[in-house]
């Protein structure tokens, strides 16, 4: 009986588990392997049950093969475990096809399984990820994220955990949230304490002391905002570069992420593809085309054009500025140029008080990154130096160790933000921000 129990034990350690994404690689056979994944179609004939398996590692679902005694109280949603062997499938359908030898059944689906497009399953935020086309935009993030990381790593960048408490909201736009202990109002021993609008300042301070860094932090945003461009929590990627003194080193440094980003998601074509079931057959037409996958090509250079430039051409679109540039403004210019464009050199009037002048004091050293579907993807610039212009523009207590930064060896530099949402919209060609991740929170919305 001893003998009998260690070689049932010896099997159950044989069974390995498999992704589909792996298994659907292989056109060999392959014995005693287990998946693990929910029933998405399921078909019975005589003494068989066919069963789709998908488990979220692609677009694609597995045929299981099973005898009516083990696929016994199956349902479509149902999450299970199948054991089996990889074999040549008798069907015409698909080459290989899993024959169970056990199926446990891990959870019953208890309703219908969800359907309907973006704005139907923004309703059930918690169950969206079983949407196949929903699933394939976590896919598409989870890429974009592991790219991002490579790609910084690649060009000698530290990863940096900025704070999500901060005595000061960077911009001083007044669009910060306010953190408080209900139980100790003085719990930090200040005035106001708020969720980060941005890690920028945070940054700089590390800069100081590893030349290259950057972040993919939480970032929040106190607007009453019900547009599908905004939201009240989103991502940032933001970096900063010690000894960084010009503007179009820095532009540079951002287009050569956005090409090494577009030409890694070129493989990833089914998932993308897959987001069409989300819209319409217009939206779809304007999707095919008007994206940076779509857009960019290793080989073009963005355009750089200087604010005053810009303004002028949207004078001769009729399309005339009056202060700051409009999201309309910004996406008459993105398809002008067809292509992502720099601007450059806006009036110091505009922009905050971090960023370099020139010598006259009327233009920023800076620039707006401008994309697809969103208008202004990143915005970055040169870093004041200079402590007395700093306190001259903005001097605030809670900012007096950003200021003793310029007078303790900080050497210039050069820093963007980009909006990883955005940048999900302007790559994908996705029209609410909502959808490019998994909880959104926005005003008047928080469901789970």
């Amino acid at each position: 009986m001893m003998n009998s129990f260690l070689r049932s034990i010896s099997q159950v350690r044989c069974i390995s588990t498999v992704r589909i994404n792996q298994l659907l690689a292989r056109n060999d056979a392959i014995d005693n392997i287990q998946i693990q994944g929910w029933i998405t179609k399921l078909h019975k004939t005589g003494n068989w049950f066919f069963a789709q398996i998908n488990d979220g590692s692609c677009t694609k679902s597995v045929q299981v093969v099973l005898r009516k005694n083990i696929g016994r109280n199956l349902g479509v949603g149902s999450a299970v475990q199948i054991a089996g062997n990889w074999v040549l499938s008798q069907g015409s359908q698909q080459s290989m096809e899993l024959l169970a030898t056990s199926c446990f059944l891990s959870a019953l689906n208890e309703s219908l399984p969800i359907s309907g497009d973006s704005d139907v399953i923004r309703d059930q935020i918690h169950l969206r990820a079983k949407h196949p086309s929903f699933a394939s935009i976590l896919r598409l993030r989870s890429s974009l994220h592991r790219l991002s990381h490579q790609f910084f790593m690649d060009e000698q960048f530290y990863h940096i955990d900025t704070p999500l408490i901060s005595i000061n909201d960077c911009e001083g736009a007044g669009e910060a949230f306010v953190i408080k202990n209900p139980k100790d109002e003085d719990y930090f021993g200040v005035d106001n304490v708020f969720l980060p609008v941005s890690g920028q300042l945070h940054l700089e301070a590390v800069a100081g002391g590893l030349l290259n860094v950057y972040t993919i932090s939480p970032a929040f945003r106190a607007e009453k905002s019900l547009s599908r461009q905004h939201m009240a929590e989103f991502r940032m990627l933001e970096a900063e570069c010690a000894f960084m003194d010009s503007l179009n080193d820095l532009c540079s440094l951002i287009e050569k992420y956005i090409k090494f980003i577009v030409q890694n998601m070129e493989p990833l074509k089914e998932d993308i593809e897959n987001l069409n079931a989300f819209y319409d057959d217009s939206s779809n037409r304007e999707r095919a085309s008007f994206n940076l996958i779509k857009m960019v090509s290793e080989n073009q250079e963005f355009p750089r054009i200087e604010y005053s430039e810009a303004v002028k051409l949207l004078e001769k679109l009729c399309l005339p500025v009056k202060g700051g540039l409009n999201k309309e403004q910004e996406l008459l210019l993105v398809k002008e140029f067809n292509s992502p464009v720099f601007i450059t050199y806006f009036p110091s009037s505009q922009k905050p008080f971090y960023m370099k002048r020139d010598e006259s004091e009327r233009f920023a050293e800076c620039f707006d990154l401008l994309a697809p579907y969103v208008g202004e993807l990143a915005g970055g610039s040169v870093r004041e130096n200079e402590v007395e212009k700093l306190r001259k523009r903005s001097d605030l207590p809670a900012l007096e160790w950003y200021y003793e930064l310029r007078t303790r060896g900080y050497p210039i530099s050069s820093g963007f933000g980009l909006g990883i949402d955005r940048f999900m919209q302007s790559l994908l060609g996705i029209l609410n921000i909502k959808d490019t991740i998994p909880f959104p929170r926005w005003y008047k919305h928080v469901q789970c």
